[in-house]
């Protein structure tokens, strides 16, 4: 078994990968969204009515101030998030959502959370603790392998 492994692995992790982005991608369709648009929109969901700047979201969508910036000039065209700009201070500014953003963000979210429902059953709380530390650790691995390559 042990030296088949890796041909189970990569095409599962393929097959997983296409799952993934078939699912986001026919969601995200339905609002003429991007993954990126929709992570930030997440998290500013994620941050109660506290919103999150420009700063904040690049570090906890772990994407670049650039395409933030440009993230949330579509999304305020859209009319999904808005920012106080005090004074015309947009410097530190926080990102809110919109009642649109909101609810759009909420159902985003509600579908994630049912495939991660369905995708837990039959699996307990441990197996699926163990799994994510292993491909944790499996990612690791590889970002060291390519590391040392380049």
């Amino acid at each position: 078994m042990q030296g088949n492994r890796f041909e189970i692995f990569s095409p599962a992790i393929l097959q997983l990968a296409k799952s993934v982005q078939y699912i986001k991608s026919r969601k995200l369709a339905e609002y003429d969204l991007k993954g990126t648009n929709a992570l930030c929109l997440c998290k500013i969901l994620d941050s109660k009515d506290e919103g999150l700047t420009a700063t904040e979201l690049a570090f906890t969508c772990d994407i670049d101030k650039a395409q933030v910036s440009r993230c949330m000039a579509e999304l305020t065209e859209k009319g999904y998030v808005y920012r106080n700009d005090m004074g015309g201070r947009r410097y530190k500014q926080k990102y809110h959502l919109t009642e649109e953003g909101k609810t759009i963000a909420e159902d985003i979210d509600s579908v994630a959370a049912k495939v991660q429902k369905t995708l837990r059953r039959g699996i307990t709380a441990e197996e699926l603790d163990s799994f994510y530390r292993t491909l944790n650790q499996i990612c690791e691995n590889f970002g060291d392998l390519l590391g040392k390559e380049s």
